[in-house]
């Protein structure tokens, strides 16, 4: 099987290790370029040259839909023009940091929080990143609660957050356990599973 060339567009170091290991699941793609300078900022005044482009190279897209309604609100709200069938655009349920936590049984192995103390239904969950923060206080690994937990008042995360989040991502969490708790993942791997490269220019 060829298998299909995609470029990557992220908000952050944790959103692509996600992203490599939803790819790496298909089994249908090899990773070309990655694009990204950090916030969703960068993303959305890109995101129409991506369209553009993918025309000729598939484009895979991530964000959060953060304070957003929904989803095809937010992909409305960036794109003023027909979304090419190549471009990947996918949008995580509030935050890229909900579908880690989906993953209940994966999450409390890697912290040794028990899985009493997590949120059953995450896509709920209004502040992702903070309900992280909140399950790591309860962590009893000491290296893990100095990298995730911030050091004083002026941070909002440890300064090995995302590195130790992304590790987590590698070794611990499971695409298919965490998609029965977060509907967001499980559409975006649906996408991903059936996506067919569109070789024709389409206007």
């Amino acid at each position: 099987m060829n298998l299909i060339p995609l470029n990557f567009a992220f908000e952050d170091q944790i959103s692509e290790f996600v992203m490599m290991k939803m790819v790496d699941k298909t089994q249908k793609f090899i990773i070309g370029y990655s694009y990204t300078e950090g916030g969703f900022g960068y993303l959305k005044e890109n995101i129409k040259g991506w369209n553009d482009a993918s025309k000729g190279t598939p484009f895979f897209v991530l964000t959060d839909l953060d304070t957003k309604n929904c989803a095809p609100e937010l992909i409305r709200s960036w794109i003023n023009a027909k979304k090419h069938p190549n471009l990947i655009f996918r949008v995580a349920v509030r935050e890229v940091e909900s579908w880690l936590i989906s993953d209940i049984e994966g999450f409390s192995k890697f912290s040794g929080v028990s899985e009493a103390n997590f949120n059953k239904r995450p896509e709920l969950i209004k502040d992702p990143k903070n309900e992280i923060l909140r399950l790591i206080k309860k962590c009893k690994k000491r290296k893990i609660k100095e990298d995730i937990l911030p050091k004083d008042k002026f941070a909002s995360v440890g300064p090995n957050y995302n590195d130790r989040l992304s590790e987590f991502v590698i070794s611990f969490w499971d695409i298919d356990r965490a998609s029965i708790r977060s509907e967001s993942l499980k559409r975006a791997m649906a996408h991903l599973q059936r996506f067919t490269y569109h070789t024709k220019v389409i206007n």
